[in-house]
């Protein structure tokens, strides 16, 4: 790896952590806001999924525009809506304010993955794609471990809207994306701008070469359904349909739900931090990984695993029992998220990737949607808190299928490689 990349990897590292932190930050506020707002289950779950509905919208709304107005540009966009109304949450004196800024902040938290894993994977060579895409990713247990730990030290003592000051940390990273992240050189091509292609690959030392990318026609989200894209299409989208559905539903809920297992308000976070630092050596197992198993066969494991977990979970009678199989959820899960951001990108070519990547994330985001509401009401209509983990069981399930039967191996081959 050269020192251009070494940067641009931390940089974009730096804009996931806060990222995850400000998408967590209502898991460990979410007892207070209950208790100050008086919600029941079913509407705490409606609060929880309005961040959700921002990740779709932003998910497939940026991802357009990403191929548009370039790749830099919209991460710029994505870290002021996310920054800017995660912090703005802090002043919602109704559960319906609270839900439009969560949906604002929301679509700003998408439209940064999807431009940051495109970027990097646009960048990274070949060799080393896959691990530096899943090490990006890897940073979310970072950032959700972060907004747990705030919680904790915060919420007891200040209130929960005090934790969301955190927030300004991203506001404050937007100049430093905008001096020191370039566009890529893969979408100044295909816009035709070779010069200015050339230009930036000079002055970053950057070994590539220009003529293998070709400038691009018009576009359209048919384009993702013809020749080889349709079956990589419905794949990506049954998978991430299933993951955004299982990973929201568990997390966002988890501290509430160790609590309805007699735990304190304080004890329930600790749990979840531990379960929350599982999620990084899941993280790092994928880096580690990824390019020597490969995506395919790797992520359908990770999700098949993780179902095994949440199944577990379910039947966990002592809370040491709860503890370790939501371990293997988190870590597992994790994992199979990191691999996810990896293999997602290099599905398509450099005309589609952007949008590729918006859609498929877009049609996670209706998982995700999904999942923290039902859970609500799975838990309302049985009186038992881990009783929804049977469902997160089921979609991890039907994911690890779907890939292993419709997947295709993209290891050690080049973007245009894959493309063809």
């Amino acid at each position: 790896m050269t020192r251009f990349e070494i940067i641009l990897l931390l940089i974009l590292i730096a804009g996931w952590t806060l990222d995850s932190m400000s998408s967590g930050l209502i898991s460990g506020t979410l007892s207070l806001i209950i208790e100050e707002f008086e919600l029941s289950r079913g509407e705490a779950g409606a609060l929880l999924s309005s961040w959700l509905i921002g990740m779709l919208i932003g998910a497939a709304l940026m991802g357009y525009l990403g191929d548009v107005i370039g790749r830099k540009n919209v991460m710029i966009i994505a870290l002021t809506l996310l920054g800017l109304f995660t912090w703005l949450s802090l002043i919602a004196w109704n559960p319906l304010q609270l839900a439009i800024f969560r949906i604002l902040a929301g679509m700003g938290a998408a439209s940064y993955m999807v431009m940051a894993s495109t970027l990097l994977s646009e960048y990274a060579p070949s060799k080393f794609r896959g691990s530096m895409v899943a090490l990006l990713e890897s940073s979310w247990a970072l950032g959700w471990l972060i907004s747990i730990v705030l919680a904790r030290v915060i919420a007891p003592y200040y209130g929960w809207r005090a934790v969301y000051n955190s927030a300004l940390a991203v506001l404050a990273l937007i100049p430093i994306v905008a001096c020191l992240v370039p566009e890529s050189l893969r979408y100044l091509v295909i816009k035709g701008r070779v010069e200015k292609a050339r230009e930036l690959s000079k002055r970053h030392k950057i070994k590539v070469d220009l003529k293998s990318f070709k400038v691009a026609e018009k576009i359209s989200v048919k384009d993702l359904f013809r020749g080889v894209y349709g079956r990589r299409t419905l794949m990506l989208w049954t998978h991430w349909f299933c993951i955004v559905l299982a990973y929201w539903g568990i997390f966002l809920w988890l501290p509430k739900i160790l609590e309805s297992r007699d735990i304190s308000f304080i004890r329930s976070l600790e749990y979840a931090i531990i379960m929350t630092i599982a999620q990084i050596p899941g993280y790092l197992s994928a880096v580690a990984l990824i390019d020597k198993i490969g995506r395919k066969h790797l992520l359908a494991s990770y999700m098949a695993l993780a179902g095994l977990g949440s199944f577990m979970f379910w039947r966990a009678i002592s809370i040491e029992e709860v503890l370790l199989w939501g371990i293997v959820v988190s870590f597992f899960n994790l994992g199979a998220w990191g691999i996810t951001y990896a293999y997602t990108p290099e599905l398509y070519p450099t005309k589609l990737r952007s949008a590729g990547s918006g859609w498929a994330n877009s049609i996670g985001r209706i998982g995700g949607i999904i999942g923290p509401y039902v859970a609500g009401l799975i838990m309302e209509a049985t009186g038992d808190p881990l009783y929804p983990f049977l469902l997160f069981a089921t979609v991890h399930f039907i994911s690890a299928i779907v890939i292993y039967t419709l997947g295709e191996e993209t290891k050690l081959k080049s973007l245009e490689e894959i493309s063809h």
